[in-house]
C-alpha cells in the first residue's frame, strides 16, 4: 500500500475551519503530548458538502515538540497503522514557524475523558469501547516489530457518534515503523506532565519499554470507564490493587463496588461481567518489578481481547467476532 498525498493547511486555513479556534469548539487538552483540541468544519468549494473534524494543535516552542508532531504525523501517514478501522483518519497538516497542527476526519461525541462521566455512556456502549481499544492494542503489538504507544490515555482517543474509538495519540510511540523513541524527548515530557496512565516502573524504574507498558494504561483506562474516575481516583483504586495478597483482594472488590453502585440500574449490566473485567482490569496494572522483571504477569493484549469478547453484552451486541486479525 502506497502513501496517500495528505493535504497541508496553512495556520489561516485552520483558524477559518474552527471559527478562529473559538470557545465553543474547543474540546480540551491532552495531557502528555500538550496539545489542544478543536471541533471545525471543511466546506467543499464545489459541492457545499459539510465535513467534521477535529483539529489537534500545538505550539512548537520546546525542543521536543516538533519530534512529538513528527512521530504522531509519521504514525498516522503509515498505511498499515492508519487502515485499522480504531486509528483515526489524518485529513491535513500544519507545519508553520510556530504552530503544527494535525487534522483528523471525524465527527466526534467527545475525547473518551469527556465521556467517563457522561450518564448517556452506558455499560454496553463502555464495553463495546474496551473491546476495540483492546483490539487495536492487539493489532499494534502483533506487528513484526511491535509498536508500543506509551500515550495510551482517554485524552487522546475520540469517541465518535456510534461509539466506536478512535486513537491519534502516537506522539511518543516506540518500535514499528517508527524506530526507537528518544528517551529523552519521554523524560523531558512526563517530568512536567505526569500522569497516572504511563506505567510508573518505566517513569521511576526504567524498565524496558515493550507491550506490557500499554497494557498497563489499557487496565488503568478500563478502570476508569468502569469506576466512572478520572485521574487522582484510578490513582487511588490502583494502589488498592498491588502489593500484599490482603491488598489485592480488597482492592478488586472495593472496584466491584464501585462498578455496581455506578451500574446496577444499567439493563445491560451483569455482575459476572463486572467481575471479570474488573479482575482483567487489576491483572493489567499489576506490579512487574522484581530483581527478574516479571512482564508476563500482566496479561497481554491478545488475552484482554479474548477475555472482553466472553462478556455476555458483548455478544448480546455482537461484537464478539471480528474480521481483523
Amino acid at each position: 500500500m502506497a502513501e496517500v498525498e495528505i493535504p497541508v493547511y496553512s495556520y489561516a486555513e485552520l483558524k477559518k475551519i474552527t471559527n478562529g479556534f473559538g470557545a465553543e469548539n474547543f474540546m480540551g487538552k491532552t495531557f502528555s503530548s500538550n496539545s489542544l483540541l478543536y471541533r471545525g468544519e471543511i466546506v467543499d468549494k464545489e459541492s457545499n458538502l459539510v465535513q467534521k473534524v477535529i483539529v489537534e494543535m500545538r505550539k512548537n516552542e520546546k525542543d521536543y515538540d516538533l519530534k512529538v508532531w513528527q512521530t504522531q504525523l509519521n504514525a498516522l501517514k503509515d498505511p498499515t497503522i492508519s487502515s485499522h478501522p480504531n486509528v483515526v483518519k489524518l485529513q491535513g497538516y500544519c507545519n508553520s514557524a510556530c504552530d503544527l497542527g494535525l487534522v483528523y476526519d471525524c465527527h466526534a461525541l467527545g475525547t473518551l475523558h469527556s465521556l467517563i462521566f457522561d450518564e448517556s455512556f452506558s455499560w454496553s456502549m463502555r464495553m463495546k469501547v474496551a473491546l476495540q481499544l483492546a483490539r487495536v492494542l492487539q493489532f499494534l503489538h502483533s506487528q513484526e516489530k511491535p509498536l508500543i504507544l506509551l500515550n495510551f490515555e482517554p485524552r487522546s482517543i475520540l469517541v465518535d457518534m456510534d461509539f466506536n474509538p478512535l486513537i491519534f495519540g502516537f506522539g511518543l510511540a516506540s518500535g514499528g515503523v517508527l524506530g526507537i523513541l528518544d528517551h529523552t524527548v519521554l523524560s523531558l515530557i512526563f517530568l512536567s506532565h505526569p500522569q497516572v496512565y504511563l506505567d510508573p516502573e518505566y517513569t521511576l524504574c526504567g524498565i524496558t519499554i515493550g507491550p506490557w507498558c500499554d497494557v498497563f494504561s489499557f487496565g488503568t483506562l478500563l478502570l476508569a470507564m468502569i469506576t466512572k474516575s478520572h485521574d487522582p481516583e484510578v490513582g487511588e483504586i490502583i494502589a488498592r490493587s498491588k502489593y500484599s495478597f490482603l491488598q489485592r483482594f480488597y482492592g478488586i472488590n472495593f472496584t466491584k463496588f464501585i462498578v455496581l453502585k455506578n451500574f446496577w440500574k444499567d439493563g445491560k449490566y451483569h455482575i459476572r461481567d463486572s467481575a471479570a473485567v474488573t479482575k482483567l482490569a487489576v491483572r493489567c496494572v499489576k506490579s512487574c518489578l522484581t530483581v527478574v522483571p516479571k512482564y508476563h504477569e500482566r496479561p497481554g493484549m491478545s488475552e484482554a481481547v479474548s477475555i472482553l469478547e466472553c462478556l455476555r453484552v458483548v455478544k448480546k451486541l455482537g461484537l464478539h467476532c471480528s474480521s481483523l486479525a
